[in-house]
């Protein structure tokens, strides 16, 4: 096929149907996976990040430093299609942080407030993301960062956005709630009412349905062979957090561990080779120049 007659697909090819605006740690995978049953497919997530942070990282970092630093242009709308295109619907940061910019750009998305008690959050926060490492894992994340390119542009992402929010979490309590209220603030007064919902996880499937105009889903009951709402979704609590950050990181691991061997493996190949030619220079020349 000629270049002429090259098909070029758009940025986005799903529309943009749903806006998840809430903090990490209130729910946002849970309500993933409940708007992944609804239909609504796919829901960029943190984990998206996370699992692609080389070629999602960098887009996220530029995002952020133009919203919170003034460094750079603002996403528009091309921006975000671009790196949103295939998804139907965000929930977590860094996405969430970007609420109302993501709502004037989609006008047609419903949105989501989703809500969960201050202390809480925060208790939750420190006990899963801000949680004390063993040494074990920081040695290994120190490997990771010399041998793994995943693990540096998670690091490189993760620095970013931890400046954004001006405080160290673990220590200035004070400092975290506030940011907290004044984000759901910012949220609810940057996006319509008539546009939104008040949510946490624990309100079940009708609430949110019901905003999203969407049918509550029903599955067979195994002994009454009746249909039945199927349980919410209630998914990453703090053990299962760090479970999987211990499952990554593991990944992260054997990556390096490849990418070092390799390293070594080219390194005796070159050398070998360069021992080779300096026998045969002297050799055949005698060592003379």
């Amino acid at each position: 096929m000629s270049q002429n007659n090259r098909i070029v697909l758009p940025d986005r090819i799903v529309p943009m149907r749903v806006i998840v605006c809430g903090a990490q740690r209130t729910g946002t995978l849970s309500a993933r996976h409940a708007l992944f049953r609804l239909g609504f497919h796919d829901c960029y997530h943190m984990h998206d990040v996370r699992n692609n942070p080389v070629t999602d990282g960098p887009p996220w970092i530029r995002a952020l430093r133009a919203k919170f630093a003034g460094d750079g242009a603002p996403f528009e709308k091309e921006d975000w299609d671009r790196l949103l295109g295939r998804c139907q619907a965000v929930s977590d940061v860094p996405a969430a942080f970007f609420g109302p910019e993501l709502a004037e750009a989609y006008p047609d998305a419903k949105v989501i407030i989703l809500n969960r008690d201050p202390e809480k959050w925060y208790n939750s926060v420190l006990g899963s993301i801000h949680s004390d490492r063993t040494l074990g894992f920081k040695l290994k994340m120190i490997f990771c960062l010399i041998f793994t390119p995943e693990a540096r542009a998670w690091v490189r992402f993760g620095m970013t956005m931890g400046s954004s929010f001006g405080f160290n979490i673990r220590t200035e309590k004070d400092k975290a709630l506030a940011w907290y209220e004044r984000t759901y603030e910012e949220w609810r007064e940057g996006i319509p009412e008539e546009r939104r919902i008040e949510y946490s996880v624990g309100d079940g499937w009708k609430p949110l349905c019901d905003h999203l105009g969407v049918p509550v889903p029903l599955v067979e009951d195994p002994e009454s062979g009746e249909l039945v709402e199927p349980p919410f979704p209630h998914v990453n609590d703090r053990s299962s957090f760090l479970g999987e950050m211990v499952h990554v990181q593991a990944g992260w691991v054997s990556k390096g561990v490849d990418n070092l061997f390799g390293l070594i493996g080219r390194t005796v190949v070159y050398g070998s080779a360069a021992y080779v030619g300096y026998l045969v220079w002297k050799t055949r020349l005698g060592g003379r120049t």
